[in-house]
C-alpha cells in the first residue's frame, strides 16, 4: 500500500499543477465586427462588440482632402475582405478573427490648376472608446489594439496613431506598449514583407525597410496594449502621397483579456475541486489498507 499512496502523491499535485496553469493560463478573445459595409465619409461606420460583456467601440472614417480620384476605396469598411483573419502564433487558440478595413486611396497625381504639386490624401479611423452610455467598459489597459497590412511602396511615414485624452486632447500615444507582432495566416490575410514599426513618442508608424522571407507586398501585424485609462478616441491618420488608384487597405483588430479576478477565482476553484479529490483519494487508500492489515 506504500506503493499506492507514492504513487498518489506523485501524480495528485501534478494533475493540480496542469489544471491550475490551464486556469490561470491568459486566453485572448478578439472582438466581433459589424458595420454599413458602405465606404466614405459619413457612411463608413462599423462597431466592435465585446464577447466578455465590455460593451462597444465604434470606428467611423473622415477626410477632408480633395482628390479627384476619391479619397477611399471600394473595400473601404467592406470588413469581408479582411474577415477570417488568423494571427495564431501570438494569440494562440483563437482560430480564424474579424477586423475592420479602411481603404484610403493615394494622393491625386494630377493637381488641379495651380497646384504647384501632387495633393496627399488625408484621411482619419477614429475608435470612439467612449460614446455616451454605450462605450467600452472593459479596463482599458489591458486592452489590445492591432493594426496590420499598412503600405510599404510609399516614403515614410505614412500612418500616425493619436488619442484622445479624458481631458478631451489630442496626446502622443506615449503610454502605448508593444505587446507583440505576428503575421496574418488567415485565409483573407496577406504574409507582410516588413516588420511594421511603432514610436510611442510621435506616434508615427514606419516600417524596417529590411525583407522578411514571405514576399508580400505590405507590412505583418503589430499589437499594442496599456491604452491609458479614460481615453476617449483613438486616432488613426494617414497622410498617402500619389501612387495609384488602388488605394491602400488597413486592417485593425481588438483583443481582449479577462480579468484578472477571473482566473484568481477560477483557479482557486480548480484548486478547491483538486484537494477535495485528493482527500477522498486518501481516504480509499487508507479504508483499503485497513481493510487488508
Amino acid at each position: 500500500m506504500k506503493t499506492i499512496n507514492r504513487c498518489l502523491g506523485f501524480l495528485v499535485p501534478a494533475i493540480l499543477c496542469g489544471w491550475t496553469s490551464a486556469v490561470l493560463a491568459t486566453p485572448y478573445t478578439f472582438m466581433s465586427v459589424s458595420g454599413t459595409n458602405t465606404p466614405g465619409n459619413g457612411t463608413a461606420v462599423s462597431t466592435f462588440t465585446s464577447g466578455l460583456g465590455n460593451g462597444i467601440i465604434t470606428v467611423d472614417h473622415n477626410s477632408t482632402t480633395p482628390n479627384s480620384l476619391g479619397n477611399w476605396g471600394a473595400q473601404d469598411n467592406i470588413n469581408s475582405a479582411i474577415n477570417p483573419s488568423m494571427f495564431a502564433a501570438l494569440f494562440p487558440g483563437t482560430g480564424n478573427v474579424q477586423g475592420h478595413v479602411a481603404q484610403s486611396m493615394y494622393g491625386d497625381p494630377n493637381p488641379p490648376p495651380g497646384s504647384p504639386a501632387p495633393i496627399p490624401n488625408v484621411t482619419t479611423v477614429t475608435f470612439h472608446l467612449t460614446s455616451g452610455n454605450n462605450g467600452y467598459n472593459g479596463y482599458l489597459p489591458d486592452l489590445i489594439f492591432g493594426i496590420w497590412n499598412t503600405t510599404t511602396e510609399v516614403g515614410m511615414p505614412v500612418y500616425n496613431i493619436q488619442l484622445k485624452d479624458s481631458g478631451g486632447f489630442i496626446v502622443s500615444p506615449t503610454t502605448l506598449n508593444f505587446f507583440g507582432r505576428d503575421d496574418n495566416t488567415g485565409s483573407a490575410g496577406v504574409l507582410g514583407l516588413h516588420q511594421l514599426l511603432f514610436t510611442p513618442s510621435s506616434g508615427d508608424l514606419t516600417f524596417n525597410p529590411a525583407n522578411l522571407p514571405n514576399g508580400a507586398i505590405h507590412t505583418d501585424a503589430i499589437f499594442l496594449n496599456k491604452i491609458p485609462l479614460g481615453t476617449q478616441e483613438i486616432i488613426v491618420t494617414g497622410t498617402l502621397p500619389a501612387l495609384n488608384n488602388l488605394g491602400d487597405g488597413v486592417g485593425y483588430y481588438f483583443v481582449e483579456t479577462p480579468e484578472p479576478s477571473t482566473f484568481v477565482l477560477g483557479g482557486l476553484g480548480i484548486l478547491g475541486l483538486a484537494a477535495a479529490a485528493r482527500r477522498r483519494q486518501a481516504a480509499t487508500v487508507k479504508r483499503l489498507a485497513n481493510s487488508h492489515a
